[in-house]
């Protein structure tokens, strides 16, 4: 189950810029086509993907500067809330 940790993740630009890095190259991300679903990005502050029926197939999450900085647990952000 998704945890967002302590800290909560601020949705700012810089943010997103970060995420953009990691989530573009994220199998569950391109597999569903992500980019084209609200909120599309930076999942962990957002909320999850209005995308419906997504298998979790690939997580990039943990490997995000954003996870570990705002101590985020469980991953796949774009689908658990």
């Amino acid at each position: 189950m998704f945890n967002p940790g302590k800290d909560t993740v601020p949705d700012t630009e810089e943010n997103r810029q970060i995420c953009r890095k990691y989530c573009t190259i994220c199998e569950n991300y391109k597999h569903h086509s992500l980019d084209q679903y609200q909120p599309g990005e930076l999942f962990c502050a957002r909320g999850t993907s209005s995308a419906t029926s997504m298998k979790e197939i690939g997580c990039f999450c943990p490997a995000c500067e954003l996870f570990a900085k705002h101590h985020i647990r469980g991953g796949y952000c774009c689908v658990r809330r």
